[in-house]
């Protein structure tokens, strides 16, 4: 290829059908950053995304000669969404199995394994804000422990509204990171209470 010349995805395609690894390297360069932002995006999480993206990548290249493509950028975008409902079903899955063992385990009449899940929760919530940036746990705080709204934390920290509720975004996106192995403790915990 000729470096002037700047293929079209349609004709990087037909060479990636051929076994063109050259070409194939390429529509990576040209969409795996936007696949692994989208995903990014919806979960906070730069593991999973990167695994998803690469999983759509390696599928295009076992696929290659059988796949018709109309139009690349819309079929891989739509490869990694696919891609991502089809985990977050999978955990739904996992955490109604994982909440059907803690219910069948659990005796109702056991305060002391109430207590202990109580105890795991709020050293796994301590975990999740230690992670947080000092200017983010420092909102979280006010506005979760300290119960400040919004627009006395902005004037507190002499910030904006929007700053202000972008922090508490962050601190609940690492919170709910930190917290995937506990949504069903959660979920158990409601009984007892």
């Amino acid at each position: 290829m000729n470096k002037a010349t700047i293929e079209t995805d349609a004709e990087l395609l037909i060479r990636i059908g051929k076994d063109d690894q050259i070409a194939f390297e390429e529509l990576y360069r040209r969409y795996w950053r936007r696949c692994y932002l989208q995903v990014v995006r919806r979960s906070g999480n730069e593991t999973l995304a990167e695994d998803i993206t690469q999983n759509v990548f390696v599928s295009l290249w076992e696929k290659r000669k059988s796949l018709r493509i109309e139009h690349v950028g819309a079929y891989l975008f739509s490869a990694v969404r696919f891609r991502f409902i089809t985990y977050l079903k999978s955990q739904l899955h996992e955490e109604a199995y994982a909440l059907h063992l803690l219910r069948k385990e659990r005796d109702p009449h056991n305060p002391v394994e109430a207590s202990m899940r109580i105890k795991e929760l709020n050293e796994a919530i301590e975990k999740g804000v230690a992670m947080m940036p000092p200017k983010t746990k420092t909102i979280y705080t006010l506005s979760r422990t300290e119960y400040y709204s919004v627009k006395e934390i902005a004037h507190k920290l002499n910030l904006s509204e929007k700053a202000v509720e972008y922090h508490i975004t962050q601190s609940l996106k690492t919170l709910r990171i930190a917290l995937k192995d506990f949504l069903a403790v959660l979920f158990l915990l409601q009984e007892f209470f």
